[in-house]
C-alpha cells in the first residue's frame, strides 16, 4: 500500500478562482448547474459527439418541410407540431446519440465531486451514469412531487430542472413548454429561488445563446432582485472573447486557460481533478470526531493509516460500539470509528467528509445487513487500489449452516455468542486484512514531509506511529481478554492517571512525546500554535520514531 499521498497537484485553474469562491466551496455552498457543453464532451465509441444546440436546429429543419424561424428552439416546436411529441422525443434520442454516449473524462472527474445537490438542463443521462460509473450515490430528482422528499446527505441530489427523454411529459424543449414554466412550476421555481438566494450558483457548460441560462437569469431577476448572489459561469477557454458579453449579461465570467486553442474537455478534466484535491485539503482541518487520535487520522496524509472505519445501519453501529470498538485496539492495532461518527461543521460537507474517511481508514468494515446507507459498490470505490475491505454478513436465526464468501465474517443473530464466535473471527480478519508498510517506505515518506516543510503533518504521523507502537506492544504482550484499569492507554492522553506506566514505557523519550500530544490537541481544537515550536517538535519526534520503530535512515 502506498504510504504518502501522490505528488502535489498543480492547481493552475483553481488558483483562477476567487478566494470568496474557494471559501463557498471549503463550505458546501456551491450550486453547479450543467449545461449541453458538459454534455459535448462524451464521445461514443466511434468517437462521434453530440451536437451542438444551433446544429440540433439544423439538423431537425432537414425534417421539415417548410423554413422555421432562425432560433433552435423554434426549429424543434416546429417539428413537434408537425410529427407530435412522441416523434419529437424519439428523434431528440437519436440525433443527441443518447443511447450510445458513454461518461467521457470530463463527466468522470465532475462525478469525484461529492456535491449535495446539483442542477442540470440537460435532458440525457450523461451525468447519471457517470455517478453510476464512480459507484456514487445518485437520486435524479424530476417534477415538483419529488421536491418535498427527505434528501440524504451521502447521497447527490441531481435536479434535472427541464426533466429527461425519459419522461416526455415532463421534458422542456418547445416555446410552449418554455413559456410560463415557472408560473406552471411554483414549487420549483420557489426550491430554486432558495438555493440561489442561499448558495453561490456556478454555470458550466452554458454559452450566451443558451435559452436554458436565461430562463434561469429571468428567474434570478424576478424573484430576488438586489439580493441576488453573483453568479459564476466557468469557461474553460474563451477563443471568441465573449467573457465581456457575459460581465454584461450580470454574470462573472472566469476563464480557466488563456489559451484559445487549448482543448476544452482536458481543460475541464484538471479543473475538477485540482478542485477535488483543493476541497479535501481546505476541509480536512474542518473535521472533528471523538478523540484527537482519531480526527488527526482524518487530518493528515494517508502514510500508515490507523483507523478501522464501520459502516454499518445506525442501529447495528449503537451494537458495535458496545461489543466491537472497546476491543478493536488492543487486539488490531487499530482505531475503531463508525461511518456515523463522520460529520462536518455544515451538512453539506458531510459526502465529502465521508468521502475523506473511505479513503483514509486503513481497513473498512462493511456490514451488510439492512439499513446501510453506503452502497457496498461505493465505499469499494472510493478505497486505495489495495482496498483493505472487510465485508460482515449476517446469519439468519434459522440458519445455522451459512456458506458465506470466502474473506466474509458471519454476524450470528444471537448476541450472546458475539464474544466467543463474531468478535474474535472479526480480530482476526481485521488484522489480516490491514495492509503492511515497509520500514523504508515509511522512513522515505517521513523524510518527505520534513523536506517539504509539512511540519504539521509531521507532527500528526509521527504521534500516529508511535501510538500504533504501543498498541502492537500491547496485543503482543496482554492477554486479548483482559481489560484491567492499570493497563497503558491505547492512544496517548495529555494528562491523567497513566502517565507513570507512559513514563515507563517512553523512558528518555515522553516528556517530548507529552509535548508533541499536547501540541496535538491545540492544533485538532483549532489554537494557535507557533510554527517553529511546530517544526522543532516534529523534527524531534521524527528522531524517537525512527530509533523506536527501527526505521532506516533516508
Amino acid at each position: 500500500m502506498a504510504v504518502a499521498d501522490g505528488p502535489a497537484v498543480d492547481m493552475r485553474y483553481v488558483n483562477r478562482l476567487p478566494g470568496a469562491l474557494r471559501r463557498a466551496l471549503t463550505a458546501g455552498r456551491w450550486l453547479p448547474i450543467i449545461g449541453a457543453g458538459i454534455s459535448a464532451t462524451a464521445t461514443t465509441e466511434d468517437l462521434r459527439r453530440p451536437p451542438g444546440w444551433a446544429k440540433l436546429g439544423e439538423d431537425l429543419t432537414e425534417d421539415l418541410l417548410a423554413p422555421v424561424g432562425a432560433g433552435p428552439i423554434d426549429a424543434v416546436s416546429a417539428y413537434a407540431d408537425t410529427y407530435g411529441r412522441p416523434q419529437l422525443v424519439e428523434r431528440l434520442t437519436e440525433l443527441l446519440l443518447v443511447n450510445d454516449l458513454a461518461p467521457g473524462p470530463v463527466h468522470r472527474a465532475f462525478a469525484q465531486l461529492p456535491f449535495d445537490m446539483v442542477i442540470t438542463t440537460n435532458i440525457d443521462f450523461l451525468l447519471e451514469r457517470a455517478y453510476e460509473a464512480q459507484r456514487r450515490p445518485c437520486a435524479p430528482l424530476l417534477g415538483e412531487s419529488q421536491l418535498s422528499l427527505r434528501r440524504d446527505s451521502e447521497v447527490t441530489h441531481l435536479l434535472k430542472f427541464h426533466g429527461d427523454l425519459r419522461h416526455p411529459d415532463q421534458l422542456v424543449v418547445t416555446e410552449d413548454d418554455y413559456d410560463g414554466f415557472l408560473r406552471r412550476h411554483p414549487l420549483l421555481a420557489t426550491c430554486l429561488s432558495w438555493w440561489l438566494l442561499t448558495r453561490e450558483p456556478v454555470f458550466f457548460g452554458y454559452s450566451l445563446d443558451d435559452a436554458d441560462m436565461r430562463e434561469i437569469f429571468t428567474l434570478l431577476r424576478e424573484r430576488l432582485g438586489r439580493m441576488t448572489r453573483p453568479a459564476w459561469a466557468i469557461l474553460p477557454t474563451d477563443p471568441h472573447a465573449e467573457a465581456t458579453r457575459f460581465q454584461r449579461r450580470g454574470l462573472k465570467p472566469i476563464v480557466l486557460d488563456p489559451d484559445p486553442n487549448a482543448d476544452r474537455a482536458t481543460v475541464l478534466t484538471r479543473f475538477f481533478t485540482e478542485l477535488r484535491s483543493m476541497w479535501e485539503a481546505e476541509i480536512a482541518p474542518q473535521l472533528q470526531v471523538r478523540t484527537d487520535a482519531a480526527t488527526a487520522e482524518l487530518r493528515r496524509p494517508a502514510i500508515a493509516p490507523q483507523l478501522a472505519l464501520f459502516v454499518a445501519a445506525r442501529p447495528l453501529l449503537a451494537l458495535y460500539r458496545d461489543f466491537i470498538f472497546p476491543t478493536i485496539p488492543r487486539n488490531t492495532g487499530l482505531l475503531a470509528l463508525g461511518i456515523d461518527d463522520i460529520r462536518a461543521k455544515d451538512p453539506a460537507m458531510t459526502p465529502m467528509a465521508i468521502d475523506m474517511a473511505l479513503s483514509k481508514a486503513a481497513v473498512v468494515v462493511y456490514d451488510a445487513g439492512h439499513g446501510n446507507p453506503l452502497p457496498r459498490d461505493y465505499v469499494a470505490s472510493r478505497r486505495p487500489p489495495i482496498p483493505a475491505l472487510v465485508d460482515v454478513t449476517d446469519l439468519p436465526p434459522h440458519d445455522p449452516t451459512p456458506d458465506p464468501l470466502p474473506g466474509t465474517v458471519v454476524r450470528p443473530a444471537e448476541m450472546s455468542t458475539w464474544p466467543h464466535t463474531f468478535v474474535p473471527h472479526l480480530h482476526q480478519q481485521v488484522t489480516a486484512t490491514r495492509p503492511a508498510v515497509s520500514p523504508p517506505d515509511l522512513s522515505a515518506a517521513l523524510e518527505h514531509l520534513r523536506a517539504t516543510k509539512q511540519y504539521q503533518a509531521l507532527l500528526l504521523t509521527d504521534l500516529a506511529l508511535l501510538e500504533d507502537q504501543l498498541r502492537r506492544f500491547l496485543a503482543d504482550d496482554q492477554p486479548s481478554t483482559s481489560a484491567a484499569p492499570d493497563r497503558l492507554p491505547t492512544s496517548i492522553p495529555t494528562s491523567g492517571g497513566r502517565m507513570e506506566q507512559l513514563s515507563t514505557y517512553f523512558g528518555a523519550d515522553f516528556e517530548l512525546v507529552i509535548h508533541a500530544v499536547r501540541m496535538r490537541h491545540s492544533l485538532i481544537q483549532d489554537l494557535h500554535v507557533k510554527a517553529e515550536e511546530i517544526q522543532a517538535a516534529a523534527e524531534a519526534l521524527q528522531e524517537v520514531v525512527q530509533h523506536r520503530l527501527g526505521l532506516p535512515l533516508p
